[in-house]
């Protein structure tokens, strides 16, 4: 068996980009061998901050030779009268590089046509991969790629080196210049110089031995242990070192050494979230709390070389002290400016072109969410009001133009600083919310209601204008504020209608731009539904009966009727049931009967006088049950009409030679179809 390891070096690459490159190169590798017939054993993948590598190990020297067999053209053409191939027949074997020997007829599912055997020899692996490498590495698919100086190879950041090694010996190519070998470089700063590699062995020991810590979990480790080593030399002190923080530092260095450094406690007067942001996102510091969450005047950073004195330390405490200045200038300025002239700046701001500005913006979501707050919490609306014309002030800040991430953050604590109330101030970070997936949703109603209005009013005003999501393509996160507004209502158990909402939202739409209203509304509310739909198939409610209950405005009851289907739809009953519906409906349907009044004195069998008694009655009792949104029990309600609807068809000819009779039917039967209506279609159930 064989092996072959490949390292491409360069200038530091951005960390985001190093474990998604590393995975790239680690399928495109197993995808090509695979392929090819190539067989392998393991691929491991990973990278540093100035190298990318793959190692593939168990390699088969060779591909594996194989037969295959081709059809040529129909055997009338390929063959003449006494069965000996024809010029076109010959031409074809040969063009095919068949052996004459293995020629004969086959049938076909198009009739009989020729077919030869050919035998392909394995190319060997080597040679193979010396002519695919180069093709890889250029497609590796970069966030963004460049052509560095004079180089004409787009990449992250520019190639210094190529290791390419295959089984000891140098695997040759070129790529843009630059020659593979069996070279590779340690650390930057505390390595000496080139380092020969045979095997995957030497390479790890050598780059380790070099201060290259080349695997990303050791790293991340390593970071892991020094923060928890500083933590425990520290009392009081509770390093916050989240997932996100950890894998993008643990990608910014090739060897961890972390540091811990402080700032004034002065800084301390700032919120919490403009340290975080300062250390966390803007300089890759881990921030630092006591055992009571309450924020410290410490960080750590992870250095990329070994701290001989307080050079690194001071050097992060100069930076950080300098971002934090600005930010308390940033704030006692801001605090000067009351929002509500900051809010009349917006006018000057241009939202979307077609849509008008920020202030105009504001204008119409406003209206939404006192149409929200008088449908949900009439109680609520002055202080709703009061959040939406707020909400978006903070955006003509100093401390947002340095801090974009501090949307919402910023104007609760200028509305705070300004006397706000408790709630308009909350109201304000909450309408923002929730950001991403997973993310907190609003606790105020206040929040809630600007919130879903923002949301709405964006989707509304995209969709209008035919800013619609196509593939990937959702640059106004039209999909993220559809799931947000769901996962709102859904959380808060608001009653309200989905329709009328967007109709609300369009009508208020409609007095900024023209567009084809009842179009644009069903467009934005399959949208919404579609987004329910996948959340609750992750739920466990198939696509099928949620399909049978959209019919339900109300969001809460949907899903409630939905979740009630899914309990009982692999019973024999319900499948019974709804196989005697999906009957009815296409009786129907092929009738083209709509009628639903019909004459019992008309009624020729008793079935027919007892399933006319069996609709009235469980019309009115699933009516209760709905109205009381009970939908189990209303559930069980039609699955208590197997009997009598089975016992009408098994006796009863709907389609009676009597036109009278048959028409009464139908309208008998179309009045039974609108019970089950009540609670869901259930034609679309897709088991029965």
């Amino acid at each position: 068996m064989s092996y072959y390891l490949l390292e491409i070096g360069t200038e530091e690459l951005p960390a985001s980009f190093i474990n998604p490159a590393a995975e790239s190169l680690k399928e495109s590798f197993s995808k090509l061998l695979e392929n090819k017939g190539i067989g392998f054993g393991d691929i491991q993948a990973g990278g540093t901050p100035r190298r990318l590598y793959v190692y593939i190990d168990n390699l088969n020297e060779k591909q594996d030779d194989k037969e295959e067999e081709i059809v040529g053209p129909p055997a009338s053409v390929a063959f003449d009268e006494n069965g000996n191939l024809t010029k076109a027949g010959r031409g074809f074997a040969k063009s095919k590089s068949l052996d004459e020997k293995s020629l004969k007829r086959v049938n076909t599912d198009r009739g009989e046509y020729l077919a030869g055997k050919r035998f392909l020899k394995g190319v060997r692996t080597d040679e193979f991969l010396q002519e695919n490498v180069v093709s890889l590495i250029k497609s590796i698919p970069f966030q963004k790629s460049m052509r560095w100086s004079d180089k004409n190879l787009k990449f992250a950041r520019p190639v210094h080196w190529i290791l390419s090694v295959y089984n000891g010996d140098v695997l040759g190519f070129e790529l843009d210049g630059i020659k593979s070998s069996d070279i590779t470089y340690g650390h930057r700063f505390m390595s000496e110089g080139a380092i020969r590699v045979k095997d995957f062995d030497s390479y790890c020991r050598k780059l380790l031995e070099n201060n290259v810590v080349y695997d990303f979990d050791s790293r991340k480790k390593l970071i892991e242990d020094q923060l928890n080593e500083i933590q425990s030399e520290n009392d009081d002190l509770i390093v916050q070192a989240d997932e996100e923080l950890l894998d993008s530092v643990a990608n910014l260095v090739e060897k961890p050494f972390a540091v811990l450094g402080s700032f004034s406690k002065d800084f301390l007067e700032l919120p919490d979230e403009v340290l975080i942001t300062s250390m966390k996102n803007h300089q890759k510091y881990f921030y630092t709390t006591d055992k009571n969450n309450q924020m410290r005047n410490y960080f750590i950073g992870v250095s990329n070389t070994e701290p001989k004195d307080d050079t690194i330390r001071y050097g992060y405490e100069k930076v950080l002290k300098a971002r934090l200045s600005d930010a308390v200038f940033f704030f006692e300025n801001d605090k000067k400016v009351l929002l509500e002239t900051r809010v009349e700046q917006l006018k000057d701001v241009v939202y979307q072109e077609k849509l008008g500005t920020s202030y105009e913006k504001m204008e119409r979501f406003y209206k939404i969410a006192s149409y929200l707050s008088g449908q949900l919490a009439s109680d609520r609306i002055e202080n709703t009001q009061r959040v939406a014309y707020l909400c978006k002030g903070d955006l003509m800040t100093e401390m947002i133009y340095e801090f974009p991430e501090l949307q919402g953050i910023m104007g609760r604590e200028y509305a705070r600083a300004q006397g706000e109330i408790e709630v308009i101030c909350k109201g304000i970070y909450e309408h923002y919310l929730p950001r991403f997936a997973g993310d907190e949703l609003p606790e105020t109603n206040e929040g809630c209601f600007v919130s879903i209005a923002d949301k709405i009013d964006t989707i509304c005003g995209c969709f209008a204008v035919g800013l619609i999501p196509t593939g990937n393509n959702d640059p106004y996160a039209l999909r993220r504020n559809a799931i947000g507004i769901l996962n709102i209502i859904r959380n808060k158990n608001f009653r309200l209608s989905l329709r009328r909402l967007i109709d609300y939202s369009l009508e208020v739409l409609s007095e900024k731009i023209s567009f084809n209203t009842k179009e644009v509304s069903e467009q934005v509310y399959d949208f919404i539904l579609s987004r329910l739909k996948n959340i609750l198939h992750e739920e466990g409610i198939p696509g099928d009966v949620f399909d049978a209950v959209s019919g339900y405005d109300d969001i809460i009851s949907l899903q409630s009727a939905a979740s009630a289907i899914t309990g009982v739809k692999d019973g024999e009953d319900f499948e019974v049931i709804a196989t005697s519906y999906k009957r009815i409906n296409n009786i129907l349907k092929k009738a083209g009967w709509q009628r639903t009044d019909y004459d019992i004195s008309l009624f020729q069998y008793d079935f027919e006088s007892k399933l006319d008694a069996a609709i009235k009655e469980k019309e009115s009792r699933i009516n209760v049950f709905i109205n009381n949104e009970e939908y189990k029990p209303a559930i069980d309600e039609l699955l208590g009409l197997r009997r009598v609807v089975d016992d009408f068809f098994d006796n009863v000819m709907v389609m009676d030679k009597d036109e009278k009779i048959k028409n009464n039917r139908l309208s008998l039967l179309n009045s039974l179809k609108s019970v089950f209506d009540i609670v869901a279609d259930l034609s679309k159930v897709k088991n029965a």
